[in-house]
């Protein structure tokens, strides 16, 4: 997808993530059937969403020789159009879907300001 895309080394969208677009919303999915929901945090920074899971030990795995730890860390660069302060995210069946709204943008024609002379008249010519 062209309009949003991974943050990072290559810039491409992980594997377990599905990323669609329609003109009401950006819907990101994201499979993490390996963690439960409190394990997982989903913070909006800017342009920049990410996503993070770290599994918890449980009182099952207390005592084993071995454990093997998961860990998850997404990140992806949000459109412009994305209205990152509406973002709900749902937890459900192992899948992370978060809804991104989108936003008409208008193009704002600035206007050309011409600076003031450079010139300090108080200053002295060596």
């Amino acid at each position: 997808m062209a309009a949003m895309r991974a943050v990072g080394d290559g810039h491409q969208l992980p594997a377990h993530a599905n990323v669609r677009e329609d003109a009401a919303e950006y819907l990101i999915e994201l499979d993490v059937a390996d963690f439960t929901e409190r394990e997982l945090t989903v913070e909006a920074l800017g342009p920049r969403l990410q996503v993070c899971g770290d599994q918890v030990e449980t009182a099952a795995d207390a005592g084993k020789a071995f454990r093997l730890h998961e860990r998850l860390e997404e990140s992806f660069r949000l459109p412009d159009d994305a209205d990152a302060d509406q973002i709900t995210v749902f937890f459900k069946h192992g899948t992370l879907e978060i809804h991104v709204p989108r936003t008409h943008l208008e193009p704002r024609r600035l206007p050309i300001e011409h600076p003031a002379s450079r010139i300090n008249p108080d200053a002295t010519a060596c």
